[in-house]
């Protein structure tokens, strides 16, 4: 599954047919690094221990562990039946929590009707590009420090990211309104900073370009890996919980 901050960090922008392929690498909030890689046919994010790469004819999501050397796969279209199966289970589980505690229980994960907020910064530089700063609130529970640029544009339809972007919205309490919230920032975001506060802890993760480079990206790039074993995806299984046996 890709990882909220990288469906975070690519928001709206216009679409080019001249847009040429773009390489990005980014230094983590931990010291580690990461690429990300945008082609007309592929994204591929990568942070050395995982990968992860959608191919937009197919649909398919592919994830894998480096670590482990296996992957799995999904379509948009599977995943988006998993996570309904799996938001209409927890319904379903809330709804037979007593009204005081299951309130209790949302003002906890931040509550499904926080309002989601934009709000303009300033502009800022970041790996020799110029940048708008925007900060990305969800009620207490999740705010996010982006800083976008339209100097980037990625050679495919922006359309194409946004599916899987909602596909992952179910999920989230709230999360449909945070995505549906994102289109109102315009180009590739450069550098972000997410702190998430549910349950009484409080996480933090962060990014920051450091080089970008504009160019054709080798097909092997988005190529398997050799010697990987394939696995069903842990998603699957989400969607039969508390189903037939």
């Amino acid at each position: 599954m890709l990882r909220p901050i990288a469906v975070l960090a690519l928001s709206a922008f216009a679409l080019s047919a001249s847009a040429e392929d773009v390489t990005i690498t980014y230094k983590m909030h931990d010291g580690s690094s990461a690429t990300h890689y945008f082609s007309k046919d592929h994204i591929r994010f990568n942070d050395g221990r995982a990968d992860v790469i959608m191919e937009f004819a197919s649909g398919r999501i592919i994830n894998i562990d480096n670590q482990k050397k296996q992957y799995s796969e999904m379509t948009i279209a599977e995943m988006q039946e998993t996570m309904k199966a799996a938001s209409a289970q927890m319904e379903q589980a809330m709804a037979q929590v007593p009204e005081q505690m299951r309130a209790q229980m949302q003002k906890m994960m931040g509550g499904a009707a926080a309002e989601v907020t934009v709000t303009k910064g300033a502009t800022k530089t970041v790996a020799g590009l110029s940048c708008q700063s925007y900060t990305i609130a969800m009620g207490a529970s999740m705010s996010q420090e982006t800083c976008n640029s339209t100097a980037v544009v990625p050679p495919f339809d922006p359309g194409e990211f946004k599916k899987l972007a909602f596909t992952m919205a179910p999920m989230g309490q709230g999360m449909d309104k945070l995505v549906s919230k994102m289109s109102e920032i315009q180009g590739m975001a450069l550098s972000t900073h997410t702190t998430i506060s549910m349950m009484g802890r409080k996480t933090e993760t962060g990014m920051e370009a450091t080089e970008v480079k504009k160019g054709a990206i080798a097909a092997s790039v988005f190529a398997m890996p050799e010697g990987y074993k394939k696995v069903d995806s842990p998603l699957k299984s989400m969607g039969k919980m508390g189903g037939p046996r």
